[in-house]
């Protein structure tokens, strides 16, 4: 009993450092919703990279535009003349400065390089915003795995309390129908067994229900003080459309992952253009306009030269040393690498769809069975219970049923959980899951609140 002890001392002090921990006063999903999209790390950096990647649109569009430059140069020549033919003053020697200013303007007539660039990088920035949208469904899903988990491990809790509750008026009654001669000493071991094992699983739940608050935590960065629970009185209904295949198709077709995936090969074949790019000409058109003052040297008086040039620049690659042929090679493996994800990709999809709508299915079949099954044993225990104080049923049966009773319960709020998780892992496998899905969802909390544990 010292170790039951301690125990339930560890439960204690974990319960209070949870309890005193920084909470928020959201109940529901849509509260913890609005929460969440400002606190959860994963959901942020995913937007920001997005608002980051946009600018690669500006950048690459930039190359294709003019640019204009302002140049000033001030220079100071310190002049010794030492052999001449020309006339020479100033014996040879002379101190001056030479000033430069003007404008230069260059734009790109011809260059496939940028242009592959520019249409690179819009592929890409739609790639951006798809993976920002996957992480929104991505928060959605997590929001309501770490909610609802908490709210299974919570009923679970409850169930086994029940449980130790009932192992504990069994093990006092055995233990007085012993003293009284009436009972086995065996009855009294066996009843004192399942009290501890009881007592085990109890704590080992209050572990696992901690630890689903702290899940809960990283999405919304503090642990809510109350949360809405499950109603009892769920409809639950059938995916619509009905058909495996369906949902497996839309899943292939509209698969956020999928459509990041099938934009990264497209900015892998963008990459392989713009690498041969490198072997066409380049043509520039150059104007500049400049402006050169020279105060004197000892050939003679000082200046002011004025020279606008306007140039056509051609610029026709040869030979690079192999590099240009190495990165081409190099971008067309790593587009192929691309090919083999999405095939790999589209399988663990259509996979994961027919697998969520199969557990919809199972639990809605489930729930109806093990609801019954609960009734069953609630009957089967209150007939054993009273068999059992007329000496009609030993402990045995009592404890049996109680068991029994306890995992269907257990079962039972495992398969009402996992209904509302694969419903929503199903939409969000077909790229379909938004937060109307989640009202929808919320509209199927009790206004009663599940609180600390």
């Amino acid at each position: 009993m010292n170790q039951v002890r301690k125990i339930y001392f560890g439960c204690f002090v974990l319960a209070a450092l949870i309890f005193t921990a920084t909470r928020v006063s959201a109940e529901d999903l849509i509260g913890l919703w609005a929460i969440a999209e400002k606190q959860d790390g994963k959901y942020l950096s995913a937007k920001y990279r997005y608002l980051a990647d946009a600018e690669s649109i500006k950048q690459t569009r930039a190359q294709l535009l003019p640019t204009i430059s302002y140049n000033y140069e001030d220079k100071n020549t310190d002049q010794v003349i030492n052999e001449s033919d020309n006339a020479v003053f100033n014996l040879g020697k002379d101190n001056y400065t030479t000033t430069t200013k003007g404008f230069r303007i260059s734009q790109a007539i011809f260059d496939y390089a940028r242009w592959s660039r520019y249409k690179q990088s819009k592929i890409f920035v739609n790639k951006s915003e798809i993976e920002y949208q996957l992480a929104k469904q991505e928060l959605l899903l997590r929001l309501a795995e770490s909610y609802f988990l908490v709210l299974e491990r919570g009923d679970q809790f409850d169930t086994v309390q029940d449980e130790k509750t009932a192992m504990s008026k069994h093990l006092s009654l055995s233990e007085l129908k012993f003293k009284s001669g009436l009972g086995m000493s065996a009855d009294v071991e066996d009843a004192r067994a399942r009290y501890l094992s009881t007592l085990s699983k109890e704590f080992e739940l209050k572990s696992r229900l901690d630890d689903s608050r702290y899940a809960l935590r990283e999405v919304l960065g503090e642990i809510p003080v109350s949360i809405a629970s499950l109603r009892s009185d769920i409809e639950f209904q059938k995916p619509i459309p009905d058909v495996t295949d369906e949902w497996v198709a839309m899943s292939a077709r509209q698969n956020l992952e999928l459509q990041a995936m099938t934009l990264s090969l497209n900015v892998a074949e963008k990459e392989v253009s713009a690498l041969k790019a490198a072997r066409y000409p380049t043509v520039n058109l150059v104007y500049s306009d400049l402006d050169t003052v020279t105060d004197g040297s000892v050939f003679g008086g000082g200046s002011d030269i004025n020279n606008a040039d306007i140039q056509l620049q051609l610029n026709v690659p040869i030979y690079t040393g192999g590099a240009t042929s190495s990165k081409i090679r190099q971008a067309i493996q790593k587009k192929l690498s691309v090919v083999e994800d999405i095939k790999d990709k589209r399988r663990s999809v259509e996979r994961a769809a027919q697998d969520a709508f199969n557990r919809v299915h199972t639990a809605i079949v489930q729930i109806e069975a093990l609801g019954q099954a609960v009734k069953a044993q609630e009957r089967l225990l209150q007939t054993y219970s009273s068999g059992y104080r007329g000496g009609k049923n030993s402990i045995l049966d009592v404890l049996d049923t109680q068991q029994d009773l306890s995992q269907a319960k257990q079962s039972l709020t495992k398969a009402r959980y996992d209904y509302v998780l694969n419903t929503l892992r199903l939409k969000f496998t077909a790229g379909d899951l938004q937060v109307d899905d989640l009202i929808s969802i919320n509209g199927w909390l009790s206004t009663s609140a599940s609180g600390q544990r």
